[in-house]
């Protein structure tokens, strides 16, 4: 199964801590490392629009590439990461998706006027933040909020990572949830 890796970032965290993973899954895919995903699609998460994951999202995937636990079958991966900036702004390169996901959600393509646009998509969300701000990871509990009230399954409870204390004691363990691991 494909996923697709979205991040938003101002100082390069979210940055590096998406291409990582996604270099990881695309790795492991040519190698006998056993990982729920065959593959990574690593972007800003503004580039949804052009590469028109919304319409992506909308059709079932292929099924033939979904070895995963059934919760998430027939679903597409969707792991989204993102820093919060400011007094709770979203990085420059997701304030467009944020923005997006804040209206209210379109009919899915295809489907029923019933389904919600994103009911064909399982995700995660890394929240990445610093406790020191009074909006903490706001930027991240949104985008889990807003997936989340759009249809989508939610694979992974949200994780906020603390700049101030590290985020390594918040992000590898979510990782490890991600992977399966």
């Amino acid at each position: 199964m494909k996923v697709y890796i979205l991040y938003g970032s101002a100082t390069g965290n979210a940055e590096y801590i998406a291409k990582d993973l996604a270099a990881s899954i695309n790795n492991a895919s040519s190698s006998a490392d056993a990982l729920p995903f065959t593959s990574a699609d690593c972007m800003e998460m503004n580039h949804f629009k052009r590469k028109k994951l919304l319409e992506t999202w909308s059709s079932p995937p292929d099924p033939s590439s979904s070895p995963t636990p059934s919760q998430i079958q027939n679903k597409h991966a969707v792991i989204a990461i993102c820093s919060t900036t400011g007094n709770g702004d979203a990085p420059e390169n997701a304030s467009r998706f944020l923005r997006f996901l804040k209206k209210p959600p379109p009919p899915a393509a295809g489907a029923s006027s019933s389904s919600p646009p994103l009911h064909r998509v399982a995700f995660a969300v890394l929240g990445l933040g610093d406790t020191n701000y009074d909006q903490f990871c706001a930027s991240g509990k949104a985008i889990d909020r807003k997936l989340a009230e759009w249809g989508g399954t939610r694979a992974v409870p949200l994780a906020c990572a603390d700049e101030a204390t590290g985020l390594e004691a918040t992000v590898e363990p979510w990782l490890e949830g991600v992977l399966g691991g």
